[in-house]
C-alpha cells in the first residue's frame, strides 16, 4: 500500500529542545537573581521540584507541562508572590526558546519534499496547543504541516495510540498508509507502532536500542530520509 503520510514528533525530533530547554533554564534563573535576588541554584532547584510535583500529581495529561502551573509551583515553594508573577516567568522561558530554536538539519528539506509529493504531515506532541503553534510558527514550519494533535487535545500522552489516531483521522489516512517519526522510543516508537503505523526512531544522541517484537527504522538524522 502506498504511504499517504508523514506524522513527527515536534520537541527534539524536528528541533533541537534539550539544547534550547537549558537556555532557557539559564533565562529563569538570571531572572530569579535579578528579580528576587535568589541564587541561580535555588531558583533551578525548585523549578525541578515543581515539575517532579506536577508530574506525580497529573501523570500522563497535558498540564503536567504547561510552564506558567509550574511557574507557580516553583515560587509558591520559594514563598514567592505567586500571582501574575507566573506570567512573567513563563514568558522569560518560552521567550528564550523561541527566539533561539531553528529546525534540524534535513527537516525543512524533508518537509518540503512530503509537501511537493502531495504526502500528508502531521505532528503528533505531547504539549499544550499553544506553545506547540508558536513553536512551529518560530521555526518556519507552519506552511509544511496538514495537521497537529496536542496531548492537550487528545487528553492522553503517548505512547497512548489515541493521539496517533485522532491525527491520522484528522488527515483521512490509514495507520497501515503512514509511518512516524520520533526521538523517544518508548513514547513515539512504541506508540506508533501500537497505534498501526510504520515507526522510525530518530537517535540522534546514538543511544542504544531496546530490545523489542516488531520492526522499526532507526536513523541518525532526518537527511537519511532524503
Amino acid at each position: 500500500m502506498a504511504m499517504k503520510a508523514v506524522l513527527f514528533d515536534l520537541d527534539n525530533t524536528l528541533f533541537d529542545f534539550a539544547t534550547a530547554h537549558k537556555q532557557s533554564l539559564i533565562a529563569l534563573a538570571e531572572y530569579g537573581e535579578s528579580r528576587f535576588d535568589v541564587p541561580a541554584r535555588r531558583f533551578l532547584l525548585a523549578y525541578q521540584q515543581a515539575d517532579r510535583q506536577l508530574k506525580q500529581e497529573q501523570p500522563l495529561v497535558a498540564a503536567c507541562h504547561n510552564r506558567i502551573i509550574i511557574a507557580q509551583r516553583m515560587l509558591e515553594l520559594l514563598g514567592l508572590p505567586s500571582i501574575v508573577t507566573p506570567l512573567e516567568l513563563y514568558e522569560t522561558y518560552w521567550g528564550t526558546m523561541l527566539r533561539s530554536i531553528k529546525p534540524r538539519e534535513g527537516a525543512v528539506e524533508l518537509l518540503s519534499r512530503l509537501h511537493h509529493q502531495r504526502i500528508r504531515t502531521g505532528i503528533c506532541t505531547d504539549m499544550t496547543a499553544h506553545i506547540q503553534h508558536r513553536k512551529i510558527a518560530a521555526l518556519g514550519l507552519a506552511g509544511y504541516l496538514d495537521a497537529m494533535v496536542t496531548s492537550e487535545e487528545a487528553g492522553v500522552e503517548k505512547p497512548n495510540p489515541k493521539i496517533f489516531l485522532d491525527c491520522l483521522n484528522k488527515l483521512n489516512v490509514k495507520p497501515n498508509e503512514a509511518v512516524f517519526i520520533g526521538d523517544s522510543f518508548e513514547r513515539d516508537v512504541c506508540g506508533a507502532h501500537a497505534a498501526g503505523l510504520i515507526p522510525f526512531w530518530l537517535n540522534v544522541a546514538g543511544a542504544k536500542a531496546p530490545k523489542v517484537n516488531f520492526p522499526y527504522k532507526e536513523l541518525h538524522s532526518l537527511k537519511e530520509i532524503l
